[in-house]
């Protein structure tokens, strides 16, 4: 069975730190001499490894933005994400390989180590994870979730405007398409919407509700956790309620809470 080790963090850092102890060792094996050209020949292969995709993917961005080229392929909203992952990993490199004198050679040991580690995971990490689909499609989101843990609507065009309220009429009281609108136009409805959406046995139910959220929210790719869950429940409560049988009640967080456990993105 074939193991996926970006997708288990525990065993890609056991992984990383074995690779790194055993590299270490290795060079540690060469004559006194030669051990420190090769222990920087092997870090900066490593740190080429990690910057050559960023530069492949922003070096390409420059030349086309000083030749009129279109850019479209460069998606901000990842790209950007990336950027300051690099600087954050590099700031912290820089700060290790700053010039410090260690005469024990134990302490000088697992110093190297250290950085080995730090190349090696940064290797797999920002060499390769990062850049994958996966990267985009689920770590990306849930960094973003941590980062802002507030339901944010993300800018919609008004064509997208105009299918969502298209594809949830079913779901809305004719008098909130306009309050909708507001919404998801990133402004505060004049009253709230009135959700009456059911699963066809004349109950509310509230799926359609979650999925139009996902939908239109910041980092919506992701089923939201812990405090950016808390924040969906309340905008619901604050911006939504139910309309029954001609009447409007307040959604309770209880149910809802409830309903989203159970809800599959």
């Amino acid at each position: 069975m074939k193991i996926n080790i970006e997708s288990r963090p525990s065993l890609l850092i056991l992984v990383s730190f074995v690779i790194s102890l055993i590299t270490l060792m290795g060079v540690y094996l060469i004559p006194f001499n030669f051990r420190v050209p090769i222990f920087k020949v092997i870090a900066l292969v490593l740190i080429v490894f990690i910057l050559y995709p960023f530069c492949r993917v922003n070096i390409k961005w420059i030349l086309y933005y000083f030749f009129c080229l279109d850019r479209d392929w460069w998606i901000a909203r990842i790209e950007r994400p990336r950027i300051f992952i690099y600087i954050i990993y590099f700031a912290i490199l820089l700060m290790m390989l700053k010039d410090i004198s260690i005469p024990n050679q134990y302490v000088l040991f697992f110093y190297r180590l250290s950085i080995m580690f730090y190349l090696v995971v940064g290797a797999a990490m920002l060499g390769k994870l990062i850049w994958t689909k996966k990267f985009e499609s689920a770590l990306l989101p849930e960094i973003k979730n941590l980062v802002n843990q507030n339901i944010s609507i993300r800018k919609l065009s008004e064509t997208e405007i105009s299918e969502i309220i298209r594809l949830n009429s079913k779901n809305i009281e004719e008098s909130s398409v306009n309050d909708l609108q507001a919404l998801l136009n990133g402004n505060i409805p004049g009253d709230k919407i009135k959700w009456v959406g059911t699963s066809g046995k004349n109950v509310i139910t509230y799926t359609e509700l979650f999925s139009l959220l996902h939908i239109i929210s910041e980092s919506g790719d992701i089923k939201f956790d812990r405090a950016k869950r808390k924040s969906l429940m309340n905008f619901i409560i604050a911006n939504f309620v139910k309309y029954e049988k001609g009447e409007v009640s307040q959604i309770p967080y209880g149910s809802l809470n409830s309903a989203y456990t159970n809800f599959v993105l």
